[in-house]
């Protein structure tokens, strides 16, 4: 090889290492290393610029804003929830879900249809309590397989016809991708949805989920007696002197006439008891008292005071006092600002379990103030101000990257809410295990997460509480789901964009307009009809996709011009196979490229390779290769950080790692099996 493609070669080894390790984003790493090509001359300018100048990129760029104002419109939405219907087994709902995700998806871009129809499969299935998980991941599936059906349905089919047409190749037409991806993802689906029950949860949720369930571990209640030194002073400094994070406030609850009682805490003997010292820690509700008291088993007491300094804990087992939360005549005070002063009777609000406060306090050696923990469910946190939201953190959010102990500043500061708790999804390389970690990066569940102590990633799902309709930045999210939202009425106007929508669509189809001008026309109507606002459009568009594709581009074209690919593509040919079984073994490099970087980079690799093979093989047509490898960087099933879906599914579902393994290598092997048997049929090797 000439030196040119031993550069090339070693440039895509190293940004191949560092995607698979996950160590900066893919649209940084691509754009990097088609910049150093460029700088020492491996490719032009013209192909440095190639792929950031074509109609490809283009019409994904406008297609984003296309499915923005499906979106708006709602139709999607609801014709969903009639899909769904009422009465059904879990068996029936998922051959439903599935089929209609694998039709759409042909259609609309992955991305945004799979966070349309999460909180819709979430709700539905929590009404009739089935757990999410047993429908999510096959969706995500469903609607990935979908994306082969047409050339709009996933942006690498653009990114191929893109390369082909620079090329002066023959490129594919609308429908022709859904000639092999039908019947193989017909075929697949419906496995898919006979085997499921044997590889996915059973019992497996969102942190909407968890919170019913789990809601005792999330949230505690410290309140403030009359006879606190701090009433009066600012509530911060009251948390930092019980050694309580201030991150974890979330609200506080205020009497509108304080309370009057004096607190007459009971005290302990200064005699330790040895039996009880001996089951320090023991047991789950132990509590362990500073300064030589008694440790405690404090769910066979309802209310105990320690010492004289008025500290009060109330059984971690005792139901929330009537006239606590629940009484007329409280008011809320949320977000709570810095400078708040604490009042007698405050009930203040935070996202620890009761033996993190209770620990807490075991170790406040010097203060002589009053408060009183109490027992409080999370779903008590919202009111008629405030509500749950669900987020899944997208690449372009400001808090990734940052440390999980510092979230609960972070989610106040950046977006005005107060985090509840957190799921980070594995990060690669982790062990599969599954958890939920508090706002101050403390675990909340019995398991313990390996990155406890990391930082944010993309795909980390967060609960917060947010003012009611309070506007969260959709392009800082993957996904946003607001608890118990009542979708409003639905006028004969919302349904103008779906008929648009078709009407382009069949134009595409029948090739009597270019894809490209049905996209911008769409997106202008769309605009000017107000289901997208002409401040917003800009918002909606994932920038750094685009980026990604454009030098996506310019790396193929690198791989030509050193003349990489040539060799790669004679290497290939030197294994001497048959020529279905070297389309077969094509097909499957493509895809264990896509389980470990992108879809758009693995594309980028794999047809440079393709059109240089098909050459080798002396066929008349590339078309059987490039097929194979568009559709094997689209099938990658095994690894959630492949895909963005995947990971939009993984914190809702409750999915780990393990899960995505057992149950995305048997459909990958499926697809492998189908492509190699049924393509040379449809596009003949000769």
């Amino acid at each position: 090889m000439e030196w040119e493609a031993w550069v090339t070669l070693a440039v895509i080894v190293i940004f191949l290492v560092v995607l698979a390790l996950d160590l900066a984003p893919p649209d940084l790493v691509m754009f990097t290393s088609l910049t150093f090509l460029w700088v020492i001359k491996i490719i032009p300018t013209d192909a440095f610029l190639k792929g950031f100048c074509s109609s490809g990129l283009a019409t994904v760029g406008a297609l984003f804003v296309v499915v923005k104002g499906m979106d708006a419109s709602g139709t999607v939405d609801r014709a969903f929830r009639v899909i769904l219907g009422r009465q059904t087994t879990v068996r029936m709902a998922r051959a439903r879900i599935c089929l209609v995700m694998f039709l759409l998806s042909g259609l609309f871009n992955n991305t945004p249809l799979v966070a349309m129809i999460i909180p819709i499969i979430r709700e539905w299935a929590r009404s009739r309590e089935f757990a999410p998980s047993l429908f999510l991941m096959p969706a995500d599936f469903a609607t990935v397989m979908g994306g082969l059906l047409t050339m709009i349905g996933t942006s690498t089919n653009l990114q191929v016809n893109d390369f082909l047409s620079q090329r002066k190749q023959a490129t594919f037409g609308f429908l022709e991708p859904g000639y092999v991806g039908l019947p193989v993802g017909a075929v697949v689906v419906t496995i898919m949805v006979l085997i499921s029950d044997w590889f996915l949860p059973k019992n497996k949720g969102g942190l909407f989920r968890e919170l019913r369930e789990k809601g005792d571990d999330l949230v505690t209640a410290l309140e403030v007696t009359p006879d606190s030194r701090f009433v009066g002073k600012r509530v911060l400094d009251l948390l930092v002197a019980c050694q309580v994070p201030t991150s974890s406030l979330l609200k506080i609850r205020r009497p509108l006439h304080p309370a009057t009682h004096q607190a007459q805490p009971e005290r302990v003997g200064a005699a330790p008891d040895a039996n009880l010292n001996q089951r320090k820690g023991a047991g789950e509700g132990a509590v362990a008292v500073a300064d030589g008291h008694a440790a405690l088993e404090v769910d066979e007491v309802d209310e105990v005071g320690l010492d004289s300094r008025g500290l009060i804990l109330a059984s971690l087992e005792a139901e929330v006092h009537p006239g606590l939360l629940q009484e007329e005549g409280i008011t809320e005070v949320f977000p709570v600002p810095p400078e708040e002063v604490a009042q007698a009777g405050d009930i203040l609000l935070l996202s620890m379990s009761r033996d993190e406060v209770v620990e807490a306090l075991g170790r406040w050696n010097s203060v002589g103030g009053g408060v009183r923990v109490s027992a409080v469910h999370a779903s008590d946190l919202v009111s008629s101000g405030s509500e749950f939201v669900e987020v899944v953190l997208g690449p372009n959010c400001p808090i990734v990257g940052q440390p999980i102990s510092r979230g609960g500043q972070l989610f106040e500061s950046v977006y005005r809410t107060c985090l509840v708790a957190v799921r980070p999804r594995p990060s690669k390389g982790s062990q599969p295990e599954d958890a939920s970690e508090a706002a101050g990066g403390k675990p909340v569940s019995t398991s313990s997460h390996p990155r406890a102590s990391g930082t944010f990633a993309p795909g980390d799902t967060a609960m917060v509480v947010a003012p009611l309709g309070a506007e969260l930045p959709k392009s800082d999210f993957f996904m946003i789901t607001r608890v118990g939202r009542v979708q409003p009425p639905r006028k004969l106007y919302d349904f103008v964009p779906l008929v648009l929508f078709v009407t382009g669509l069949c134009l595409a189809a029948t090739e009597t307009v270019d894809m490209l001008m049905v996209a911008f026309v769409l997106l202008l109507v769309f605009i000017a009809g107000g289901w997208v606002k002409a401040s917003d459009y800009a918002k909606v568009i994932d920038w750094r996709l685009l980026v990604l594709i454009g030098a996506s581009t310019g790396m193929s074209e690198a791989m030509a011009r050193s003349g990489l690919s040539k060799e790669l593509a004679a290497i290939l040919k030197s294994v001497n196979l048959p020529d279905r079984w070297m389309l077969g073994l094509l097909f499957t490099v493509m895809v264990i490229v896509t389980e470990v970087v992108t879809n758009n980079a693995a594309v980028a690799l794999g047809l440079p390779i393709a059109l240089d093979l098909a050459k080798s093989m002396n066929l008349k047509s590339h078309k059987p290769l490039t097929m194979a490898v568009m559709l094997g960087a689209s099938v990658g099933f095994a690894m959630p950080m492949g895909y963005a879906t995947h990971l939009m599914v993984m914190g809702p579902g409750g999915y780990t790692v393990k899960d995505f393994l057992k149950f995305g290598i048997v459909i990958d092997v499926l697809w492998i099996i189908g492509i190699t048997a049924i393509m040379p049929s449809i596009y003949p090797l000769e």
